[in-house]
């Protein structure tokens, strides 16, 4: 097993759209080896189903190929049926890799960035990427502003409050750096994520950002949620 990220990746991808929820027995057993023998978490369907007690994390470099898959697997069930193009989620790579979320874990670029698992060490079901907002989506009246840059959850694992939970220990991570404020973008034409968060406290800004990737174009809704300090 010459490169046991790909090969836990592949197992992942190959089995197409939607998802499976069940992993094959020969899936199910080449990733129990990939765990055992290299130490890499695993997403669902090789993962099982989420405890009632799963904690939230800071997630860790084993944890980075399992970020990846959920992010692919979350896309081919949270953006069909008109949200994105089925034409560019059918041809949808594993972006960003890897390598990336490991990077992320390793050496985050500062002390107010933080990557964040749903899990217990081994498993992953959800993420969420945090830090300082980015310049390009900074209010210019609003500049000292956290942001929740994705969250995503296994779609075999939605709907059992683990995006909650993610999101509630974000709100408190921002406090805790010092941010009163944070921010996050949702597509215009995702209605179920906008209702998420509205539900959660947070309220559009009435900012609409266009995003052009050069393989597809959309328009991402900004929310915002006043935060306030960290108790003292």
């Amino acid at each position: 097993m010459a490169d046991p990220t790909a090969d836990l990746l592949r197992l992942v991808t190959e089995a197409g759209d939607p998802p499976p929820s069940e992993p094959s027995g020969a899936a199910a057993r080449s990733a129990a080896q990939i765990r055992q023998r290299f130490g890499l978490a695993l997403p669902p369907p090789f993962a099982g189903r989420p405890g009632p007690e799963e904690p939230v994390r800071v997630a860790g470099a084993t944890d980075g190929a399992a970020i990846a898959a959920i992010k692919w697997r979350a896309f081919g069930v949270n953006y069909r049926g008109g949200v994105l193009p089925d034409g560019f989620l059918d041809r949808r790579d594993v972006v960003p890799p890897a390598s990336f979320w490991v990077g992320r874990a390793m050496l985050p670029p500062s002390r107010r960035h933080r990557l964040l698992v749903w899990g217990r060490p081994g498993t992953v079901f959800g993420y969420l990427d945090a830090g300082p907002v980015h310049p390009e989506d900074a209010d210019p009246d609003q500049p000292d502003t956290g942001e929740v840059y994705e969250l995503y959850v296994d779609p075999s694992a939605q709907g059992q409050g683990g995006g909650g939970r993610l999101l509630e220990v974000a709100e408190d991570w921002f406090r805790s750096v010092g941010f009163e404020r944070a921010e996050l973008s949702t597509l215009v034409t995702n209605p179920a994520a906008q209702a998420f968060y509205r539900s959660r406290g947070w309220e559009p800004t009435g900012r609409i950002i266009p995003v052009d990737l050069g393989t597809v174009a959309f328009e991402e809704m900004r929310f915002a949620r006043r935060l306030g300090s960290a108790a003292r």
